[in-house]
């Protein structure tokens, strides 16, 4: 049987009527949809990056990355970036997993080997870095990226993209190293017989363009120090910082306990904060459109008023985002993008996923 965290929280249904939340800039909706499983939408959406689950089960984590992910996204965050900072400035990505998303803004950029916006990658998974550092890439039929490798019904957009694509990246044979996890190629290839996969490398005069290392973004601070930075991405990687698995499957006590013991708000304002004092003024914060990026759990630190219980989905559900809250605090971003988030509980919705730091000392002198 399955647990839900409403069997684990310790007290009643009844303490929290359903409540319409709270209006939200991001439009957050209650949940009105039965709940579809995570399992349920990898069967038909897998993206491309499995690379951590046949490397090492015991570093496995969730993984959702794909090139040219969310793409409107990193357009317009590229665009903040050339506008504000014309002579160029560094980048920071956290959660980088194997590069794809730092590939893809490096080809939106168009930097080539000008490198006016360095991009500097760090993932907590030495599985990661390593895979990273192989210059090894794949791309599967029928996958969230896979415009890049067909010409059926592209269009306009799609083919601009796959030229960026092709630009830097080199279709090379099928390598001897293995960075995908079989048992899932197996998969996909009993449901389609027509299946494929292709693969490739950053192009050798681009290759240096890209630096991968360890680093987790609750040390940011103390990672180029002497650096102040144009923007930091940190995109659908807060879930696990959080514990917030909201719409998933749990089956077990100890994940639930996390859930429930995890300060979500506080994780949030500390890892913001920091981001904020790490950036240039007027430098972005790019974060996901992924659901567990903008709807929370309630944890034991979550006010009664602050959350419902949603009978469709057997969750207890924040009525706001800690995380839109930390960024709104004090006026020290404001957001500049929106996207639309998926979500398997609430539909679709719009959320903001590029905020931009204020100078609190101008904002000072205007008043």
């Amino acid at each position: 049987m399955q647990i839900s965290l409403y069997n684990y929280l310790p007290y009643k249904k009844a303490v929290s009527e359903k409540k319409t939340p709270v209006p939200c800039s991001s439009e957050i909706p209650y949940c009105k949809k039965s709940l579809l499983t995570q399992n349920n939408l990898r069967a038909n959406y897998m993206i491309s990056f499995k690379s951590l689950k046949a490397t090492s089960e015991r570093e496995y984590m969730h993984l959702g990355t794909s090139f040219y992910r969310d793409f409107d996204t990193l357009a317009k965050a590229s665009l903040y970036l050339k506008e504000t900072f014309p002579e160029g400035t560094d980048i920071m990505e956290f959660a980088a997993s194997n590069g794809e998303e730092a590939i893809t803004l490096h080809s939106i950029l168009n930097d080539k080997n000008k490198v006016h916006y360095p991009i500097h990658c760090y993932d907590v998974s030495d599985k990661a870095i390593k895979l990273a550092n192989l210059n090894i890439h794949s791309i599967f039929k029928n996958t969230a990226d896979a415009f890049s490798i067909s010409k059926e019904n592209r269009s306009l957009p799609f083919t601009e993209m796959s030229r960026t694509f092709h630009e830097l990246m080199e279709e090379i044979p099928e390598p001897d190293v293995e960075i995908n996890d079989k048992d899932y190629m197996d998969f996909l290839r009993s449901r389609d017989k027509d299946f494929y996969v292709k693969y490739y490398k950053v192009r050798d005069e681009y290759k240096d363009n890209f630096k991968f290392e360890k680093g987790d973004i609750r040390n940011i601070l103390e990672i180029m120090p002497e650096k102040e930075v144009g923007a930091v991405f940190f995109r659908n990687a807060f879930y696990h910082l959080t514990n917030n698995h909201i719409f998933e499957p749990i089956y077990d006590k100890p994940t639930l306990d996390k859930i429930w013991h995890t300060n979500k708000e506080a994780v949030i304002e500390d890892v913001v904060s920091k981001v904020y004092e790490k950036l240039l003024p007027g430098g972005i914060f790019v974060i996901g459109n992924d659901e567990k990026e903008h709807i929370y759990q309630a944890d034991k630190y979550t006010s009664r008023e602050d959350f419902y219980f949603d009978d469709v989905t057997d969750e207890y559900i924040r009525l706001s985002s800690p995380l839109e809250k930390a960024l709104r605090k004090d006026g020290r971003f404001r957001p500049v993008v929106t996207s639309r988030c998926y979500s398997s509980g609430m539909g679709d919705f719009k959320v903001h996923t590029v905020w931009q730091k204020v100078d609190k000392s101008k904002i000072q002198q205007d008043a």
